[in-house]
């Protein structure tokens, strides 16, 4: 790590939330930035979404800490609001001078031990050009190439096939026989949107997964009940949990365990799982570190009303009229839609970065550090039910690293720590290619970490009653980010 006296300049690829936050709290501490966007607008996903995107939980869980979002905005704003928000953010805390959009990172190039060059091509400028910079943040996100899994026969189908971020009217659907493939985020948003316009919608899964309502039994925020350190503690055991977890967990199976079958016969009171042939067969408490989504509240009764229908494969295949399922069966269709999810595209990091890419994704120390890679940073490699305040966390984090504030462990123990939470998710969290980035639940216990680790009290409430009991939300976080200064 070089000395932060010998950094001046950091270039920041990526202005989504997590580059608009890195930005925004290293110029405050008194850093020269510069960011990279390949898109024309800042915003990230919220700037490119499908037909209907928007947040899927409540806005106060993902607004920034000290810019709450307009009170014009409904609970669950939509991918056009939230673009427009972070926007706003931009111009506020004046970040938009610093910002070249339509630029597109051929490859970043270690030079010597203290710089970095990054080669990018600008829209409508020719040639490539080269810029050097004494520190890189990688805020690129988890969102970059969409994913359609290679199909023998796709070619052979006649109808459109397209992805979930290519679905941008109903006018697609209208009419035709729909098939969704998939069972996250997106594949249910999508399905239910069809519904209302397609003539006929299956959707097509391996696996359903439990639903996180927003309100349990529609009667409790859902951030009541699980969002507080108190019931932190019957979650899966954090890789260092506090003494009174281990106790719990330890002398107390029982009790962790009826706590989730409670939570499972929440839901399956709240959401007609069997009847729509959506049960799951993985425990939430397992599940729920699964991408895990919040549903639209029609999303379930379509099912049940047939309007969605859910039809479970573990492959399928493709012939000229429709999709091919394993059991033989055959559902005639217009139009594939794939909410299959995003693959991150690595090619133009260095070569150092790919010892840290597994099949489940890339593990770092604290979810922020390469250990081959001096004098760079990746925010908004964490995922969390709240990846804004994660991302402006992880920047106060790296602000307090680079002013010297604390210092990183020596190699070894960087990647010994890397190797722990590996195991530690692999111990319990299904595999999936983003296990390495999850956090969900137990993003608390991520947070607390980086504030420690930075030497501010994690503990942000007004007295122990409300710091046991009470969720936390971002604007409990205000004063940690006001505190950044030169």
């Amino acid at each position: 790590m070089t000395e932060a006296a010998q950094i001046h300049t950091i270039g920041i690829i990526g202005a989504g939330v997590a580059g608009l936050a890195a930005a925004r709290l290293l110029s405050t501490a008194g850093f020269e930035c510069e960011v990279f966007e390949k898109g024309d607008r800042v915003g990230g996903v919220w700037a490119s979404g499908y037909h209907t995107f928007g947040l899927q939980t409540p806005k106060s869980l993902y607004e920034i800490p000290d810019y709450p979002m307009p009170e014009s905005f409904p609970r669950l704003p939509t991918g056009q609001q939230l673009q427009a928000y972070f926007e706003d953010y931009a111009k506020t805390f004046g970040l938009i001078d610093k910002i070249r959009l339509g630029c597109t990172i051929k490859k970043l190039e270690q030079r010597g031990s203290d710089s970095w060059l990054i080669k990018y091509y600008q829209k409508g400028i020719d040639p490539i050009q080269e810029k050097t910079f004494d520190y890189i943040v990688v805020a690129t996100g988890l969102y970059s190439n969409p994913f359609i899994p290679d199909l023998p026969n796709r070619k052979s189908f006649d109808g459109e096939v397209l992805h979930s971020s290519q679905y941008t009217s109903p006018d697609q659907v209208k009419g035709k026989n729909v098939v969704v493939v998939g069972f996250g985020k997106s594949a249910l948003d999508i399905a239910t949107d069809a519904a209302l316009y397609a003539n006929r919608v299956s959707l097509a899964f391996r696996e359903a997964h439990w639903p996180v309502p927003v309100d349990v039994l529609n009667l409790i925020d859902v951030r009541r009940i699980f969002l507080n350190r108190l019931v932190g503690g019957f979650f899966p055991l954090y890789q260092r949990p506090k003494k009174w977890e281990k106790k719990l967990h330890q002398f107390c199976p029982w009790l962790v365990k009826g706590f989730w079958r409670f939570v499972e016969l929440l839901l399956k009171i709240q959401f007609p799982l069997k009847a729509c042939k959506v049960l799951p067969s993985t425990a939430p408490e397992s599940d729920f570190f699964n991408q895990d989504f919040l549903p639209r509240p029609e999303t379930y009764k379509l099912m049940k009303q047939g309007k969605i229908e859910c039809v479970q494969t573990k492959n399928l295949d493709l012939d000229s009229t429709g999709v091919v399922l394993d059991s033989g069966d055959h559902l005639p269709c217009d139009t594939i839609i794939f909410g299959t999810g995003w693959k991150p595209d690595y090619s133009w990091l260095p070569d150092q970065f790919h010892s840290a890419i597994n099949d489940d994704g890339v593990y770092l120390y604290r979810h922020i550090i390469h250990p081959d890679l001096p004098n760079c940073a990746f925010i908004g490699w964490a995922s969390t039910f709240s990846n804004s305040l994660t991302a402006h966390l992880a920047s106060v984090w790296l602000v307090k690293l680079l002013k010297n504030k604390f210092n990183l462990p020596n190699q070894t123990d960087l990647q010994q720590e890397i190797e722990k939470i590996k195991a530690w998710k692999r111990s319990f969290m299904p595999l999936s290619n983003s296990r390495a980035s999850l956090l969900q639940l137990h993003m608390w216990n991520y947070h607390d970490e980086l504030l420690r680790d930075a030497g501010i009290d994690p503990k942000r409430k007004s007295n122990v009653l409300a710091e046991w009991l009470q969720d936390y939300r971002p604007s409990d976080y205000r004063q940690v980010l006001e505190g950044i200064k030169q």
